[in-house]
């Protein structure tokens, strides 16, 4: 979001402290001389929002802050890369030198556990009880956030990981209807195929996506249940036959992917179905923005629907979070940053630009001016709500490193044999049963 000309610009971009940070990791010790001076003036903050309204909202974010906090001025540390890959390692890199950021953005779950577990963090109790979290927040929510009987993160936001897009336009020329199942998307993938039209969205640049695609068929075979017990080591993929019957259903859509996926990121793919190119795809409601940005009109030019329906819906969430590790230079600013955060206010707009809806209770429905909001919204308090697999929210980190690979690797060569090898010895291997055991113990 643009400034107005006569605004001062209290933020510093700092977009060269990532690379300083990435050399931290092999072993340099730039980083540490080169960060801001120590002042209850500044405030260090890393994320990975670099892309559309990502970008956006995370300008409004810190806005809003300034607003609160005009004495303070935020270092601003972006980290591009799909799903914050790229963050992970230059934030790992810096809490292991002994040089955190002030705050930095995490998913709930699994992956908040691994700071968590490496005695990064402090515990935001504190912000927690001042705000009535417990009240104002979804149960659920609290759970994904609490690990030895503490709060670690504070939530700013809740993505639906299963939306299927679809150009409205094509849709209606070639008679199709929204797909419910995978069978049913298979189907209109031919019939748009036939037209020429790339009948999925995919770009597995990042991996993830691969990941995204893979797990709407799961849900499709194997129900809500069978998605939460794979991803948590309780079903063996070697001998369970919903696993089998999900990569059989994934090597019946890989004929009909976007035919130039390994080089496209999932920020591609809007631009690909507002064009025409592509007929639909799966990705989060953190696609709608970059639709809206590119011209494209909720209803008319683009639509989404929950996906799959059958056997039965399930929000699959994902959670946005920051953090307050210890030993952070500006320990008030930090403090600050996140009791900002619980504002209304402040997740009002924020998610209005990101496409996601606010933790925050006292956010009204009608903040939303996207129908995909507010369906969200009412999906979040009707349906079944599954954290999504995707970073981490379930499995642990290192199993999803390699189990993106073996996905995306399928998508070339789709040996379902192979694949279900690989899946029981990469569940062994990282005792994904015993490292997700938190999450059954809520």
């Amino acid at each position: 979001m643009a400034r107005a000309a006569n605004t001062p610009i209290r933020r510093r971009v700092t977009l060269f402290a990532a690379a300083l940070a990435i050399a931290s990791v092999s072993g340099c010790t730039a980083a540490a001389t080169s960060s801001p001076a120590a002042s209850s003036h500044d405030l260090t903050v890393y994320h990975w929002w670099t892309a559309g309204g990502e970008r956006q909202a995370m300008t409004k974010m810190e806005e809003d802050f300034e607003t609160a906090y005009p004495s303070v001025l935020i270092h601003d540390n972006p980290a591009a890369g799909g799903g914050g890959i790229t963050l992970e390692t230059v934030v790992q890199g810096k809490l292991a030198a002994g040089v955190p950021p002030d705050t930095f953005q995490s998913h709930a779950g699994g992956e908040l556990r691994t700071y968590v577990d490496g005695g990064y963090l402090d515990s935001v109790d504190d912000i927690w009880t001042a705000h009535d979290l417990d009240q104002k927040y979804p149960p659920v929510l609290g759970r994904m956030v609490t690990f030895n009987g503490q709060k670690m993160a504070i939530p700013v936001s809740i993505h639906r990981a299963n939306w299927l897009f679809y150009n409205v336009p094509i849709f209606t020329r070639l008679g199709l209807t929204a797909p419910t199942t995978v069978d049913e998307m298979i189907a209109d993938a031919k019939v748009l195929q036939a037209a020429g039209i790339a009948p999925i969205g995919l770009g597995t640049r990042d991996k993830w996506t691969a990941l995204d695609l893979f797990d709407v068929v799961l849900l499709s075979v194997a129900g809500s249940d069978g998605y939460e017990q794979f991803y948590t080591g309780l079903l063996d993929p070697a001998t369970n036959p919903n696993i089998k019957l999900a990569f059989q259903k994934f090597a019946e859509l890989i004929p009909y992917v976007y035919p130039d996926h390994g080089s496209a990121t999932w920020s591609d793919m809007p631009a690909q179905l507002t064009s025409g190119r592509v007929g639909m795809m799966v990705l989060g409601d953190f696609a709608a923005p970059l639709l809206t940005s590119l011209g494209g009109v909720e209803g008319r030019d683009w639509e989404a629907v929950g996906f799959p329906q059958k056997p039965s819906q399930v929000f699959l969430m994902v959670i946005d979070a920051f953090t307050r590790p210890k030993g952070v230079q500006h320990p008030d600013a930090t403090t600050d940053w996140l009791n900002n955060l619980v504002s209304p206010k402040t997740q009002a707009d924020f998610t209005l630009l990101k496409g996601s809806i606010a933790p925050n209770q006292d956010v009204p429905v009608s903040t939303y001016s996207m129908s995909i909001q507010a369906r969200a919204s009412t999906a979040f308090k009707t349906l079944p709500v599954v954290p999504s697999s995707i970073h981490g929210a379930l499995a642990p980190l290192d199993f999803l490193g390699e189990w993106q690979d073996v996905l995306t690797v399928f998508l070339y060569s789709p040996d379902v044999s192979r694949a279900l090898s690989q899946a029981a010895l990469l569940m062994k291997s990282y005792d994904v049963a015993g490292n997700s055991a938190w999450y059954w113990a809520k």
